[in-house]
């Protein structure tokens, strides 16, 4: 091995022409780690809020439909229909991933189960089909 007194001239020089380079690399790097660690920070704290407004009115739909499935359990007045479609909605909701699956599309799915919601809440007269519907968006 050779020490730092017994390099060639042309290393030492080559060295003070390349320090500038390896101090910019070297910044770069630094600055890009820093930068990814607070964009972590901030898309983790993103996706928590945006996850518990989803799991909040999941859960608003879930209660929804628990209720009105025991009210009509047993209930033999005809109404089969909203039976059928309050157990498809449950079955929406009790499929809905629990956690992050990126072959679903759970924009789309949650819009199909915002639709079947809304469709349940006109045939039994219910209002507001969600209380901060209108304040979510993606």
């Amino acid at each position: 091995m050779t020490d730092e007194s017994e390099k060639d001239i042309n290393d030492a020089f080559s060295d003070i022409l390349l320090s500038e380079d390896r101090i910019f690399e070297n910044s770069y790097n630094e600055g890009y780690e820093l930068g990814k660690q607070e964009e972590n920070i901030e898309a983790f704290h993103l996706g928590y809020h945006r996850g518990a407004e989803l799991g909040a009115e999941i859960g608003y739909y879930t209660s929804i439909a628990s209720s009105y499935l025991t009210f009509h359990q047993g209930d033999k007045s005809g109404d089969d229909k909203i039976v059928k479609e309050l157990e498809t909605l449950r079955d929406m909701l009790d499929s809905f991933p629990r956690e992050n699956d990126p072959n679903v599309d759970i924009l789309e799915l949650m819009g199909k189960i915002r639709a079947k919601f809304k469709k349940i809440c006109a045939v039994l007269k219910i209002q507001p089909p969600f209380p901060e519907s209108d304040k979510l968006s993606f």
